[in-house]
C-alpha cells in the first residue's frame, strides 16, 4: 500500500487507461532521494498486467558507457530488430556493440528506437519504466528523448524517475513533482513498520522525516530495534544514509570490503562481482552478514542493494586504499575490448597511468564507431586526464572536443576546445578547435564573435591546408552574413581570392561566389564586383562530394540570395531526402531553414510551416538555439501571411529579443514580419511604425534592405505618407539598376506604381505581374494584383478592377492566406460585387504534419516507410492517415491517388 499517493496514482492510472486505447505519453516523476518514485514505478506494472511492461535503471558506474541503459531497456525486443528500416536496425546493432558500423547517427539510434517501440505496441499496449534516470547515460537518454516527445497513437507509456535536481534534460516533458506526504499518512506508514511505538515517539520520527516515505520506514525500523536515528544533518536523505552508514560500519572487515567491491562494479552481475573477488581474496560467504540485515540481496546471478543509497554510503565510507583495490580487481577479471574494464582502470590509478590512458582511449574510439560521441568524449577527456606527455594530452583533449561536438554538448566542447589548444602545437588541429568552439558562438552567441573566430582559425592554416582553410572562409561568409560583419566579409573575399588551390578544384565555384557575396554585402560599388547570378549557378554540387553537408546547405543559401526559389526548394527536397535516408538528423534543421524559405517565396506556405516546424523540434532536441530561433522567425512570416495574428506576435517578438542579443538579421526579419502581418490587415500606419522601429544599423542588412522596400512602399502609400520611404527607395532604386534579377525589376515596378504619379501607375502594375508570373511568385503576383486593383477602383474603374481582385481571391484562397483574402473580398464588395465567404477547399483542415503523411501515402510509401522519412512511428502514420480521410472525403489510401495533391494548392 502507497500512503499519501492518491493525487500521483490516480494520474498514473489515466495514463495507462489511455494507452489502452492507443494514445502514448511520457511522465518524469521528480522527487529527493527516499520520496517513493520507485514505488511508484512498481504501483504502475502492477497495474498493468495487460501491457508488456519494459524496464531499466541508470546506473552510476555505466554512466559513460554509451547505450547501456537502452540495450537493458529493449534487450526483451531486439529479435524484432530484423522488422525495422535497415538504417535503422544498423543503428541499433551498432549502439548495442552487435555490429561494427562507423559513424553512426546517434539521433538515428532514436528513430529506431521510436518504430520498435512502435512495432511491440501493435501487439498490446507498452509501459516503459526509467529508474534513476539521472544516471542514464547520454545517449540511451538522447534516444529516449527523440523516441518519447514523437509518440503519438501507439498505446505506449514512458515513465522516467529522476532525482529532483537533475531534471535538465528532461525539459518540456510533462512533470509530476513527488514530495513528501501529509502527517496523516505519515503516521499510517510508521505504524506498519512499527505499531507498536510510543505516540511521542512516532510524532518526533514523523516530525524529523519531513514526510519522506524512506526515511519513515528506516527511523521506524531503527526505532522499533532500539537504535538511535541519526540527528545531522537536516535534509531527509541524509540522515537515510548516516542511517545505512551506521549499519555498515558495523559488519564485519570482510564484508565491508564484498559490499564495496560490488558497490564499485555496480551493475550487480554476481558472476563479475565474484570474478573479482577470487583477485583479493572475497567469496560468496562474505556476504552472508549483510544479507541478513537486508543491505543486499544475492541470487538469480544478481547481487543487488535494498536501496541506492546503501551503496553510496559503502562506497562514501570506504578507505581510498580499498577502493583502489577493488576497481584493480574488477579490471583484472574484465576482458581487454571491455569498456567497463577501462573504466575501472581509470578509476584504480593513483595519478598519471599510461596503462589505463590507452585503455581509456581504446574505450573511446570503439564509442565512435558505435555513435557514442558523448561517451567518447567522456573516455577521451578521461585518458587526457591520465596521460603525462603533455602533447600526447592535448592530443586526447582535441578527440574529446571534437567528440563532445557531434554529441552536441557545445558549451562543453568548446570548454575541452580551450584547454587543448594550450597544449596542442598542431596548427591543423589549432584550426579545429577554433572552429569548434566557433559553432557553440554562432548558436549561443553572436555570429560576428564566430565569424571572427573561424577566420582566425583560417588564416592560421591558411598555408598548410588550403583546401580547409577554404572551407573555413565559406564558412566565415555564411556566418558573417547573418551578422552583416563587414571587416570579416572584407578580410574573407581577399583571403578566398589568394588560396592557393588549382583552378579545377571543386571547391573554387563555390568559393568565387562566395567571395562576390561577401563583396556585396560589405558594400563595395556595384560596378566593381562580377555579377553574383552566374557566380552562384556554376557550383555543381555534386563534385563536392556532400550532398547534404555543409557545402550543399550553403549552395542553397546562395540560390535563396539570387532569388532562384524554385532551384533551392528542388535542392533542399533531395537534400532531405538522403538525409533522412541516411540519419543525419543533426543536420536537418539547416536544411529545413533552407527548403521553409524556399518553399515561403513560392507561395507553398502549408509545406513552408511543416518544414520549419519541423526544424525548429529538431533544432531544440540537439541544442541548435540560433537555428531554432531563425526557424521560428520564418514559421513568424508564415503566420504574418496567413493571418494568425496571435502566433505571429509571439514568435516575431522572441525573435527580436533573441536576435537583437546576438545582432543577427533575424531581427529584421521578424520586423518585416509584423510589418507582413499589419499590411494584410489593411492597417498601414501600424505597418511603417513597425518597419520604422528596426535600429539603422540593422536596417541596413542585405536582408531587409532587400526584402522590405516593398513592404516600406505599400505602407507608406496607402497611410498617406509617402515622404518616410524616400530614403529607403533611393538607395533600393540605386542598388536595383546593378540587377537584371525579375524579382527585383518586378517589386521595383511594383513600388514605382505604389509611390509614383497616377498616369503611371498602370504600366508598373501590369509589368510587376507579368515578371511575378513568369517566375512562380503566386502570394507576390496576388499581392500586387490586389494593388492594382484596389488603384484600379480609386480611379473609379471599378468593372475592369474585378478582375485583378478575382485573381488575387483565388490565390489568397487557395495557399490559405485568410487576412489577405478577407482584404480582398472587401475591395471587391467595395466595386458593387457580391462575394460569399470562401468556404475551406477540401483538405484545407489538414495539419501540416497530415498534409505531409498524405503526399507521402499518395506517392505510395508504407506507413512504414513514411514513419522512418517523417521520424514518427508507423502507427502515428497510420493515425495521421485516419484523421485525413474524411477531411479530404476520401475512404482509403486508395483514392488519394487521384487528388490533386501538388503543392501550390491549398493542402
Amino acid at each position: 500500500m502507497l500512503h499519501g499517493r492518491a493525487a500521483e496514482l490516480g494520474q498514473i492510472q489515466e495514463l495507462l487507461a489511455a494507452a489502452r486505447v492507443g494514445h502514448s505519453s511520457m511522465l518524469v516523476l521528480a522527487g529527493e532521494t527516499g520520496s517513493g518514485k520507485t514505488a511508484l514505478l512498481e504501483h504502475a506494472a502492477s497495474e498493468a498486467e495487460d501491457f508488456l511492461v519494459l524496464r531499466c535503471a541508470g546506473v552510476e558506474s555505466e554512466f559513460e558507457l554509451p547505450f547501456a541503459a537502452l540495450h537493458v531497456l529493449l534487450r526483451d525486443l531486439l529479435p524484432r530488430v530484423d522488422v525495422l528500416p535497415p538504417s535503422q536496425a544498423t543503428a541499433l546493432r551498432s549502439a548495442f556493440g552487435l555490429f561494427d558500423s562507423p559513424g553512426t547517427d546517434r539521433f538515428l539510434t532514436g528513430l529506431a528506437t521510436l518504430t520498435l517501440l512502435s512495432e511491440a505496441a501493435a501487439e498490446r499496449p507498452l509501459l516503459c519504466l526509467i529508474d534513476d534516470a539521472q544516471w542514464v547515460d547520454r545517449e540511451s537518454r538522447e534516444a529516449l528523448l527523440f523516441a518519447g516527445r514523437r509518440l503519438g497513437e501507439e498505446g505506449v507509456v514512458v515513465l522516467f524517475a529522476v532525482h529532483e535536481h537533475t531534471t535538465t534534460d528532461l525539459r518540456g516533458l510533462p512533470m509530476m513533482a513527488v514530495g513528501g506526504i501529509d502527517d496523516s499518512a505519515a503516521a499510517g506508514l510508521v505504524a506498519e513498520h512499527a505499531a507498536d511505538l510510543m505516540p511521542q515517539t512516532r510524532d518526533r520520527l514523523i516530525a524529523e522525516a519531513r514526510g519522506n516515505p524512506l526515511a519513515l520506514i528506516e527511523f521506524a525500523t531503527a526505532a522499533r530495534a532500539g537504535e538511535p536515528t541519526p540527528a545531522a544533518p537536516p535534509m531527509a536523505a541524509h540522515r537515510v544514509l548516516d542511517s545505512f552508514g551506521s549499519q555498515v560500519d558495523r559488519l564485519p572487515p570482510t564484508t565491508r570490503l564484498a559490499l564495496l567491491l560490488a558497490a564499485a562494479e555496480g551493475t550487480g552481475e554476481l558472476g563479475s562481482v565474484l570474478a573479482a573477488g577470487t583477485r583479493i581474496g572475497l567469496g560468496l560467504k562474505d556476504f552472508e552478514s549483510a544479507e541478513r540485515r537486508r543491505l543486499v540481496r544475492v541470487g538469480d546471478d544478481v547481487v543487488a542493494f535494498r536501496h541506492p543509497l546503501i551503496r553510496s554510503a559503502v562506497y562514501q565510507r570506504a578507505p581510498a586504499a580499498d577502493r583502489v583495490a577493488v576497481h584493480r580487481a574488477l579490471a583484472d577479471a574484465l576482458g581487454d575490448h571491455d569498456d567497463r574494464r577501462a573504466w575501472h582502470l581509470a578509476a584504480a590509478a593513483e595519478g598519471f597511468d599510461d596503462e589505463a590512458a590507452d585503455a581509456m582511449e581504446a574505450a573511446a574510439l570503439r564509442a565512435d564507431r558505435r555513435g557514442g560521441y558523448a561517451a567518447s568524449a567522456a573516455a577521451h577527456e578521461r585518458a587526457a586526464q591520465l596521460t603525462a606527455d603533455r602533447l600526447v594530452r592535448g592530443d586526447r583533449l582535441t578527440a574529446a572536443a571534437m567528440s563532445a561536438r557531434d554529441s552536441g554538448q557545445l558549451p562543453r566542447a568548446a570548454a575541452l576546445a580551450h584547454e587543448a589548444s594550450a597544449l596542442t602545437e598542431d596548427i591543423k588541429a589549432l584550426a579545429k578547435l577554433a572552429w569548434v568552439r566557433a559553432r557553440l558562438e554562432f548558436e549561443r552567441g553572436t555570429p560576428r564573435h564566430a565569424s571572427e573566430m573561424v577566420l582566425a582559425g583560417a588564416e592560421t592554416v591558411y598555408g598548410c591546408d588550403a583546401q580547409e582553410a577554404a572551407r573555413m572562409l565559406i564558412e566565415v561568409v555564411r556566418m558573417a552574413y547573418f551578422a552583416d560583419a563587414a571587416p570579416q566579409l572584407r578580410r574573407a573575399a581577399q583571403l578566398i581570392d589568394a588560396v592557393p588551390l588549382t583552378a579545377d578544384h571543386p571547391l573554387r565555384p563555390m568559393l568565387a561566389a562566395s567571395a562576390i557575396l561577401a563583396r556585396l554585402q560589405s558594400g563595395e560599388p556595384d560596378d566593381q564586383i562580377p555579377p553574383l547570378p552566374p557566380a552562384v549557378r556554376a557550383i555543381q554540387p555534386e563534385q563536392l562530394g556532400m550532398t547534404v553537408g555543409n557545402l550543399a546547405v550553403h549552395h542553397a543559401f546562395l540560390l535563396m540570395v539570387i532569388g532562384d526559389a524554385d532551384e533551392a526548394l528542388a535542392q533542399t527536397e533531395r537534400m532531405l531526402v538522403e538525409a533522412r535516408a541516411r540519419g543525419l538528423i543533426g543536420g536537418l534543421p539547416h536544411i529545413l531553414l533552407q527548403h521553409a524559405q524556399a518553399a515561403l517565396v513560392s507561395g507553398r506556405l502549408r509545406e513552408a510551416l511543416r518544414a520549419a516546424n519541423e526544424g525548429v523540434q529538431i533544432a531544440e532536441d540537439t541544442g541548435q538555439l540560433h537555428s531554432a530561433a531563425n526557424l521560428r522567425g520564418v514559421v513568424a512570416r508564415i503566420t504574418a501571411m496567413t493571418g494568425d495574428e496571435q502566433t505571429c506576435v509571439a514568435l516575431a517578438s522572441e525573435a527580436i529579443h533573441v536576435g537583437a542579443e546576438r545582432h543577427s538579421s533575424s531581427v529584421g526579419l521578424a520586423v518585416l514580419a509584423l510589418a507582413v502581418l499589419e499590411l494584410g490587415y489593411g492597417r498601414y500606419s501600424a505597418a511603417l511604425e513597425r518597419l520604422a522601429s528596426l535600429p539603422p544599423q540593422l536596417r541596413r542588412h542585405p536582408t531587409f534592405a532587400y526584402l522590405s522596400p516593398p513592404e516600406w512602399a505599400e505602407a507608406s502609400a496607402r497611410s498617406g505618407q509617402p515622404e518616410r520611404a524616400a530614403e529607403t527607395m533611393t538607395a533600393y532604386l540605386a542598388w536595383a539598376t546593378h540587377r537584371d534579377s525579375p524579382v527585383v525589376q518586378a517589386n521595383v515596378h511594383r513600388c514605382r506604381a505604389l509611390l509614383g504619379p497616377d498616369d503611371e501607375a498602370e504600366a508598373h502594375y501590369r509589368a510587376a505581374i507579368r515578371l511575378y508570373d513568369g517566375i512562380n511568385r503566386p502570394m507576390t503576383k496576388a499581392r500586387c494584383e490586389l494593388l492594382y486593383g484596389e488603384w484600379l477602383r480609386r480611379m473609379r474603374r471599378r468593372s475592369e478592377s474585378r478582375e485583378p481582385l478575382r485573381g488575387a481571391l483565388r490565390v489568397f484562397d487557395r495557399i490559405g492566406a485568410r487576412s489577405w483574402a478577407e482584404r480582398a473580398r472587401a475591395e471587391l464588395r467595395a466595386t458593387g460585387e457580391t462575394v460569399s465567404a470562401q468556404g475551406e477547399p477540401r483538405g484545407a483542415q489538414l495539419t501540416p504534419q497530415e498534409l505531409q503523411v498524405v503526399r507521402l501515402a499518395a506517392a505510395g510509401l508504407s506507413n512504414r516507410d513514411i514513419g522512418a522519412q517523417l521520424f514518427i512511428s508507423p502507427r502515428t502514420a497510420g493515425y495521421h492517415l485516419y484523421k485525413a480521410f474524411p477531411k479530404l472525403g476520401v475512404a482509403g489510401r486508395h483514392e488519394l491517388a487521384s487528388l490533386d495533391l501538388s503543392a501550390n494548392t491549398v493542402i
